[in-house]
Order: C-alpha cells, then structure tokens, then sequence
C-alpha cells in the first residue's frame, strides 16, 4: 500500500500552499465576518458578501441586534472553519505523502459534512438572522426571511461530490489492501 501513498514533489508543494491557504482562511473569514456584524458601514469596502443578508446589516440596527443575528451566523460559520479546518488537515497529509491512508479519507469525509451541514444551517439561520436585522423596524414593516438559490444548490452537488469522491478513494484503498493482501 505503500505505493499508492507517493506524493510528487510538485504535488506535495501545491498542498503544503493549499493547507497553508486553508488555514489563512480558516482565521480570516471568521474575523471578516464578526467585523461585517459589529462595523457594517466601515467594513462595505471589503465587498465581503453574505449572501442571506443581503442589504439589510447596517450600522442604524442597534448593536444588541447585530450581535444577536452574529450568534446566529456563528452556527454556519462554524461548520465553514470546519471545513478549512479539515482542509487543512488533508491537504497537510497529502503533502506528507498519504494520500490513501484513513486520516486524509475522514479529512476528506468531514469537508463534505461541513458543506452539506453548512448549507442546511444558512438556510435555517436566515429567518432569525432576518428577525434581528428587522427588529429595529415599527410593527407591520418587520420580516423573516428564507431563501435558497442556485449557489446554495451548487453547494450541496459540491459537497455530494466531495462526499462520493470520499467514498471511491476509500473503496480504492479497501481494494488495494485487499490485493496486497493476497500477494
């Protein structure tokens, strides 16, 4: 099985960039969006886009709410640093050379959950998300809101993808050490 585990050095190198990537992203998009809740009006430079809140987040939404609606985008903003996290990690192992092995297949695995659960959690963290932003408005002009789109769709088939890919490169290696063992 050994063989099946040999990285080129080219290949080794671009993960080593990847998990580096992954964990620079991994500190930063948390950052990001904590600052876009708390400074919405300075930080509209950044064209940071978070897609279910739309033009609604600005700096007249008292602070309580701002903060109210952040705690609820923490529940897919952690399953996102989950996801870089075990990015991370694969791509760290694939620039130690396994690539087969079970530990980059459960990296691999946890990448595709986190997408998925990612997805379902935008979804249902929108209505309160829109209650908060909303709350400041008088009676009759409040809403929740829930959409789902064509980029929230494209996130499930990515993370189906992942997922699949996961489970062929586990049978592989099931297969392979099935062989060896015969050997």
């Amino acid at each position: 099985m050994a063989s099946l585990n040999v990285v080129p050095a080219k290949l080794a190198r671009l993960s080593r960039v990847m998990s580096i990537l992954s964990l620079l992203g991994m500190i930063v998009t948390p950052a990001l969006v904590v600052a876009i809740f708390l400074h919405p009006d300075t930080t509209q430079f950044l064209m940071f886009r978070l897609d279910h809140l739309g033009a609604d987040l600005t700096g007249q939404i008292p602070i309580q709410y701002r903060v109210d609606a952040l705690v609820c985008e923490a529940i897919p903003l952690g399953l996102t640093v989950w996801a870089m996290w075990s990015l991370r990690q694969l791509f760290a192992n694939y620039a130690d050379g396994h690539v087969f092995s079970p530990e980059p297949l459960r990296h691999l695995n946890n990448v595709a959950n986190a997408l998925f659960l990612g997805v379902l959690a935008d979804f249902v963290m929108q209505a309160p998300i829109s209650y908060f932003l909303h709350l400041q408005n008088p009676p009759g002009h409040r809403e929740i809101s829930l959409s789902f789109g064509t980029g929230d769709a494209a996130w499930l088939f990515i993370a189906g993808t992942v997922l699949v890919i996961a489970r062929v490169m586990g049978e592989a290696r099931r297969v392979a050490d099935e062989n060896a063992a015969f050997v």
